[in-house]
């Protein structure tokens, strides 16, 4: 069962029963550490999660976290912008997960950017495996947030359905600030 709270338990949601134990996968937004400590616990001990994010707080908050799960060993955390992904990530990613905006408790001046967000939505499908999930939860509730939404939409789609499907959830109860998900699985 697919609990319709929000896009980001949504996506959630899309990885469990998807990534598997052995598999890569990438955090290209880590935040607070919430989506790259599932990602390790689905990944499990054979298994590695890059993450990134270019706030150092970022990086502290989603180690402690790790550390505390008992996951830390399975994840590799860089203070890289998600655009630049493809500098240490190998193609054959099972999953990549974005959740847009601005770190959870910190400085809203510093967002995720739609230039560097399109970059790494390309690396991602070039880095997924064959039958691999791309998720992109966008939050348009500030400007910055709608001109990636809109752009991410636009992105989506342009791709060719003989390589990629792509789903767009919106809660349409929720206005049109709420978030939003992406949903793209590679042929």
């Amino acid at each position: 069962m697919i609990p319709l709270r929000n896009a980001r338990y949504l996506s959630q949601s899309f990885l469990e029963g998807f990534v598997r134990p052995g598999d890569t996968c990438v955090d290209a937004t880590l935040g607070n550490g919430h989506d790259c400590l599932r990602l390790c616990q689905l990944v499990g001990e054979e298994g590695l999660v890059h993450g990134f994010d270019v706030q150092e707080q970022a990086l502290q908050s989603s180690r402690q976290r790790l550390a505390q799960a008992g996951v830390l060993e399975r994840a590799h955390l860089h203070l890289l912008s998600h655009g630049q992904m493809e500098s240490v990530v190998q193609p054959g990613v099972r999953a990549v997960l974005f959740n847009l905006g601005w770190l959870p408790g910190g400085d809203h001046g510093v967002t995720t950017r739609t230039d560097s967000t399109l970059q790494a939505i390309h690396a991602s499908l070039r880095l997924l495996q064959s039958g691999g999930r791309l998720l992109v939860c966008c939050y348009p509730g500030h400007a910055e947030g709608s001109r990636e939404l809109e752009a991410v939409r636009a992105l989506a789609s342009a791709l060719d359905v003989r390589r990629f499907n792509a789903l767009f959830c919106e809660f349409v109860n929720q206005g049109a600030e709420s978030p939003k998900l992406l949903v793209v699985d590679k042929a």
